[in-house]
């Protein structure tokens, strides 16, 4: 956090107490603050759970040509708890680590957790919150043209206990499974409507002279 938190902001914020609470997997942190208030003056003094993390890259490998949608499936604790089906549906995505950019990040974890290599240079969707209600960590979603039909098999690092699923759906039947509730999860939502409007000028792209995308 930056020495002055209000720094940026539209309103003022008084960071009263800052403490670490748990240092895992994720690292917790307890902050007591006040922050101006739309009407004029200060909140009262309250006090907020964070839970820090590392940006993370989220990769959307499609193939124009064949017009397929690259997906993975993996087992999600979190799922678990909440009853929900344990294997989830997804894009490729892992941490941004000191030092790194996210299109590497993205080009390193699309061969990692899907054995492919994209045909292009990645293109940057959006960024957003994951959950900003608690969370720190933001996402930043890349697009990455791929070759689909060499998608498939399993993959992932055996040492962070991965073991993924790689397959590909053409687009319709990818929605499809969004839109039934088969990937819900915010990446794959984002991705998902954002091919829907951006695919038809992804495949006029890829028809182009040189056989690659074009920004």
């Amino acid at each position: 956090m930056r020495k002055n938190p209000s720094e940026g902001q539209p309103f003022p914020v008084d960071l009263i107490e800052q403490r670490a609470t748990f240092r895992g997997h994720l690292k917790i942190d307890e902050l007591h603050l006040r922050h101006g208030l739309f009407n004029g003056g200060m909140s009262e003094q309250m006090s907020r759970e964070v839970v820090w993390r590392r940006d993370a890259v989220v990769v959307l490998p499609y193939d124009p040509k064949r017009d397929e949608v690259v997906l993975i499936e993996q087992f999600r604790a979190s799922a678990l708890f909440n009853g929900d089906r344990a294997w989830m549906v997804e894009f490729v995505a892992g941490l941004i680590e000191d030092g790194e950019t996210p299109e590497a990040v993205g080009v390193r974890e699309l061969m990692e957790e899907s054995g492919l290599e994209p045909l292009g240079a990645l293109r940057h969707v959006t960024t957003t919150y994951s959950t900003p209600g608690f969370a720190s960590e933001r996402f930043h979603l890349y697009y990455a043209p791929v070759d689909a039909t060499k998608a498939g098999g399993i993959h992932g690092l055996v040492h962070e206990h991965e073991d993924i699923r790689v397959f590909s759906l053409p687009f319709a039947e990818a929605y499809a499974l969004w839109q039934r509730g088969g990937a819900p999860n915010t990446p794959v939502s984002i991705g998902i409507l954002w091919l829907a409007l951006h695919r038809e000028k992804l495949q006029q792209e890829w028809g182009e002279p040189d056989g690659l995308p074009h920004r």
